[in-house]
């Protein structure tokens, strides 16, 4: 294997920092997929859950850590169009605007 740098040090240095902007890549893009993601009305609402839930696994395996809030909040504003008035309940039961639990 060749290799242009003189030391084992220079090359453990170069080695370092080309995964750890490696990794910071990686970071970017589970982050742009939370931040991008979208449901729709012509999937399953069920499968599109569980890639939400695919892409949060993700964040938190790359020790991004979110709390539930910021889980659920999220996922809720995504949902389709058709689902528009069951955005709205959570909402309403959190302002106490006559909704049961």
């Amino acid at each position: 294997m060749y290799s242009s740098t003189k030391t084992a040090r220079a090359l453990w240095e170069s080695l370092a920092k080309k995964y750890k902007i490696e990794d910071a890549g990686l970071k970017k893009f589970i982050v742009e997929k939370f931040l991008e993601f979208k449901m729709v009305d012509s999937k399953i609402v069920m499968n599109q859950v569980q890639e939400f839930q695919i892409i949060l696994h993700d964040l938190h395996a790359e020790g991004m850590k979110l709390s539930e809030f910021f889980q659920v909040a999220p996922m809720i504003e995504k949902l389709p169009p058709l689902w528009k008035n069951f955005k709205k309940l959570p909402k309403a039961q959190a302002e106490g605007n006559g909704f049961e639990d």
